[in-house]
């Protein structure tokens, strides 16, 4: 029947590399056994979802869970699916994909019955195919313990959680650079190759910052939008001005930043330096530049 040529590919849970066919009207997921898809997740409900087919294509709706399910990063109580959509159920993220796509796993997950806990193996991937903001939703909602890696082109981090909230981020081995502002950074990886370890947290380690997952991705996202319009009035270095910092209406800050930006060669090496966020310095920076306390430098001195 059209639209029902679809199947799950598991990314990570108890059935990380599988592949479940979306080839039946009614799909139920939850812990409960004998449901057709059981997840032995305490993150999942008893009966937590359903997949069902509905004029032509398939339809994810969920039944009321605890802790919710996310199509594409974004919790939904009902929406249609199609083939490339992510849907994170508990420690389960899956992807929906063509059928013939991918080639079928000995073990199906299709098969009822309660199962194991989910593996605790490596979940590996490329962000072009699971975009950061959702691998992050995915290991706060999964409550994750362990180390993320990034490599791209031009840069590696690594970023440690602990139950699904961020300990340290630390970009091209620059540990210099606080975990909040290497992280606010991070969120601007868009491809290259991705790796989750779960691992046990470190005694004596760094404590979790406060703030819960989304709130520091959605914080980030604000900031990097904001940043990107003070980035374009910045020169790449600078030099002095023609008012001294001791003239100028300057409070410590400023004037650290003047120091740093006439002492460093580069915009970045300033915004590494600085304890001030990426989005404070910039603007505190723009400032200067307009009241003549600096003024662009040349990149050949």
């Amino acid at each position: 029947m059209p639209g029902r040529s679809l199947a799950l590919r598991f990314l990570s849970g108890p059935f990380q590399g599988g592949l479940m066919p979306l080839d039946r009207a009614v799909l139920l997921v939850g812990r409960q056994p004998g449901l057709d898809l059981v997840l032995a997740d305490e993150l999942v409900s008893r009966r937590h979802a359903r997949f069902f087919f509905e004029e032509g294509t398939f339809v994810l709706e969920d039944l009321g869970s605890t802790n919710g399910t996310f199509l594409n990063g974004t919790r939904v109580s009902r929406s249609r699916v199609a083939a490339g959509d992510r849907i994170l159920l508990g420690a389960s993220l899956v992807k929906v994909v063509p059928h013939n796509a991918v080639p079928k796993v000995p073990e199906k997950p299709s098969e009822p019955g309660p199962r194991s806990a989910p593996s605790q193996s490596a979940m590996e991937g490329r962000l072009e195919e699971v975009p950061l903001r959702e691998l992050l939703q995915f290991l706060s909602s999964a409550r994750r313990t362990g180390a993320l890696t990034l490599r791209n082109a031009a840069h590696t981090a690594e970023v440690h959680f602990e139950g699904g909230r961020l300990t340290s981020c630390v970009i091209d081995g620059a540990t210099a650079v606080s975990t909040r502002k290497s992280f606010q950074r991070l969120l601007s990886f868009e491809s290259g190759h991705f790796e989750v370890n779960s691992t046990t947290a470190a005694p004596g380690g760094p404590a979790p910052l406060p703030e819960p997952m989304e709130l520091l991705v959605a914080e980030g996202l604000r900031q990097a939008q904001e940043l990107a319009r003070f980035r374009e009035r910045l020169p790449s270095c600078f030099a002095a001005g023609s008012v001294s910092p001791e003239g100028g209406n300057l409070d410590e800050e400023d004037r650290a930043l003047v120091a740093l930006a006439l002492t460093l060669p580069s915009l970045g090496q300033v915004l590494d330096a600085t304890p001030l966020s990426d989005l404070d310095a910039a603007k505190r920076l723009a400032a200067l530049l307009t009241q003549g306390c600096l003024e662009p430098g040349s990149e050949a001195g």
